[in-house]
């Protein structure tokens, strides 16, 4: 068995699969696992598949746990909304977290081991017949495999090759992000809160990662398209700052805090959904199946989702082609939803009038019902 990528959904899936009985083997492009990415939020529905791998005591350890959400008017600052979550775990089963990713990531590959990653595996070719799927790399490694995993994210080579020929589509939002030394902000920065400051066509949201050492930053803007070589780019934070003009002084405050090298900002592209993520023998989990825009935060959250359920219905099937079969009944309904309503949740929050979210507030993540949701318990079928 073959997983073709080594982040949050393949080495889940790879944990996942081995507590079903298979020993799967991850190619991860990427030379070697390091520091990457930002900050990360883990909501209840995903914490209760982690759990479920026996991760209760690693996210006590390592992740934040925000006690309230705010959103703020984007000028005057004032409050207009607080969620209180303080009662998630009576409500959902589960806490709700917040942390650095690249801490999330090394917990799985000590859980996974790097005894069964290929690192530098470029896959350049797919296809199967029979009994088994080809699979080759830019090295010129060619390898067997009965079920192959896709979980290379959202410019999926799999899912090009074999499901989706085009390419995905600039979705008009841009997202920035930094990590911000604690000691260069307020105090009010590193309490157990997420603090989202909310305007016309953009927002920017700050929490504490790493306990209280460091503040995750993500400002969210609109532009008509995406000019940059890469998807993401290195910025200045005067870039940021002028977008932010006159807003609170929270946000002023938070984006001058920003080291000179610490801000990247990058384009938000979306696929549309597929009626299927299963070929033969070949599977797609995460990003590769459903990309969504952030505003639910349910990105890693259902790609987690995906490979607790996959695993469960690796466990349960007479034989892995049936596995596959299961895993897209009971994955694809749920992972459209939270596509869907996550790429509409940019327009719903940056509202033009900030104060139809505190007089109408829109739907949010409890009243659509998505940390309900428990992938180690729901039915597969």
């Amino acid at each position: 068995m073959a997983i073709i990528g080594g982040g949050v959904g393949g080495l889940t899936a790879g944990i996942a699969l081995r507590g079903a009985g298979y020993d799967p083997v991850i190619y991860e492009r990427a030379a070697e696992f390091g520091e990457v990415g930002a900050g990360i939020s883990l909501s209840p529905n995903a914490v209760k598949g982690l759990e479920s791998l026996g991760f209760t005591d690693f996210l006590a350890r390592n992740a934040n746990e925000p006690m309230d959400q705010f959103l703020f008017h984007w000028e005057s600052g004032e409050e207009l909304l607080r969620y209180d979550r303080r009662d998630t775990r009576a409500t959902y089963g589960a806490a709700y977290y917040q942390m650095h990713r690249a801490d999330l990531l090394a917990g799985l590959v000590d859980a996974f081991g790097t005894e069964r990653c290929v690192m530098g595996a470029a896959l350049t070719g797919l296809e199967q017949g029979g009994a088994t799927a080809r699979i080759a790399f830019a090295d010129g490694n060619e390898v067997e495999a009965d079920i192959v995993i896709a979980a290379d994210g959202l410019r999926s080579a799999v899912r090009e090759m074999l499901f989706d020929p085009g390419q995905p589509r600039f979705s008009g939002h841009v997202a920035w992000r930094a990590l911000v030394p604690g000691d260069r902000l307020s105090p009010r920065a590193s309490e157990a809160s997420s603090i989202n400051h909310i305007g016309p066509g953009q927002n920017l949201v700050t929490y504490p990662v790493r306990g209280r050492s460091l503040v995750n930053v993500v400002a969210l803007t609109r532009a008509e398209g995406w000019t940059e070589e890469s998807w993401n780019a290195r910025a200045a934070p005067a870039e940021l700052a002028a977008l932010f003009g006159g807003w609170a002084d929270y946000v002023g405050e938070v984006i001058a805090a920003i080291p000179g090298d610490a801000l990247y900002r990058w384009g938000l592209f979306v696929r549309e959904p597929l009626v299927s993520w299963v070929k033969g023998r070949i599977a797609l989990l995460g990003d590769a199946a459903h990309p969504m825009l952030p505003y639910m935060g349910q990105g890693a959250s259902s790609t987690i989702e995906d490979a607790v359920v996959l695993g469960r219905c690796f466990a349960a099937a007479a034989d892995p082609l049936e596995a596959l079969r299961l895993y897209e009944t009971a994955r694809i309904e749920r992972a459209c939803f939270l596509q869907a309503e996550s790429n509409v949740g940019g327009d719903r929050l940056q509202a033009l009038d900030p104060y139809a979210l505190r007089d109408n507030p829109p739907k949010n993540e409890d009243a659509l019902g998505i940390f309900s949701y428990d992938p180690a318990r729901v039915e597969l079928a």
